[in-house]
């Protein structure tokens, strides 16, 4: 990697279908300047609604990848990863708007915190409130409570615990895993786990590459003192009820993947019927609007 080519961060930005945001997002990093040195890619999914054509006619600085296919978040994310060369790796959804000095102060905190492999902001709902980006690592039993109650029963104990609803977001703390809506990844420790399972199509990577760092060591922290507008689908687009099937398969790999060499791996089966019953009750939901 030349001196010349060397950048403190690369952020990435994955498209598929949405322009309009993605317009946003690029024209807040813009606006917002890093005093570090950075380079933004965007990776487009072979969107149809002039998303590649809107990023050459507007951003001609951001370095475009054009998929001819939708090879899903992971993929594509991994695909501008290789190609980038930078010390921080920041991964942005198209429906994130960045504020202020936020991404040079998690860079900041990143390089004091030499064992940091991840970092994620305090994210910001469209309606200002803050969104419960940070969580705990879902065990199959509190996994499946929270997929049985969460709808029924929001402020039920297991989707409390699996949220941190009850912890304290004021100064910066260890997590088990952070949103992939945005998070900052420092790429040395990337090298040590290995890119983004591209197995994951879309949803729970972000669960998955945190898993993998502290694995391998690495720590994984909340920074609040970062803030980033996240408005929550705006970039996914489609049948709710395909997204959220795409969900449960991606919960169910991510236990086999993980869990599969413990005793755990008994009560995958289940489940089963709590994952099937979470797209049953979406498919109702989605009916009744």
């Amino acid at each position: 990697m030349s001196l010349s080519s060397f950048y403190k961060i690369s952020i990435i930005v994955v498209s598929f279908n949405s322009a309009d945001l993605l317009k946003d997002c690029l024209t807040s990093l813009f606006e917002n300047p890093l005093k570090n040195s950075f380079e933004i890619l965007v990776v487009d999914n072979a969107s149809r609604d002039g998303s590649a054509e809107m990023v050459k006619k507007n951003f001609p600085k951001v370095r475009l990848i054009e998929n001819n296919k939708n090879v899903g978040f992971a993929a594509a994310n991994n695909l501008a990863i290789k190609s980038s060369q930078s010390e921080y790796i920041l991964l942005i959804n198209s429906d994130c708007q960045v504020y202020g000095t936020s991404l040079d102060s998690m860079v900041s905190f990143m390089s004091r915190y030499e064992k940091a492999g991840i970092a994620g902001p305090k994210i910001i709902n469209s309606d200002g409130s803050i969104q419960f980006s940070c969580r705990r690592f879902p065990s199959i039993f509190d996994a499946g409570m929270h997929t049985l109650l969460t709808n029924i029963a929001p402020d039920n104990p297991f989707s409390r615990r699996y949220k941190l609803i009850d912890i304290k977001r004021d100064e910066p703390f260890e997590v088990d895993w952070v949103s992939g809506s945005c998070m900052l990844i420092r790429r040395k420790a990337l090298t040590d786990t290995g890119y983004m399972d591209e197995n994951y199509f879309m949803y729970v990577e972000d669960i998955d590459i945190c898993y993998q760092m502290w694995k391998k060591g690495w720590k994984v922290f909340y920074y609040p003192y970062a803030e980033i507008l996240h408005h929550v689908g705006g970039s996914i687009k489609g049948d709710v009820v395909s997204a959220s099937v795409r969900m449960q398969k991606s919960v169910l790999y991510f236990f086999w993947k993980n869990y599969r060499k413990s005793w755990k791996i008994v009560l995958l089966p289940l489940i089963l019927p709590v994952l099937g019953l979470r797209i049953f009750l979406t498919f109702i939901k989605n009916l009744l609007k």
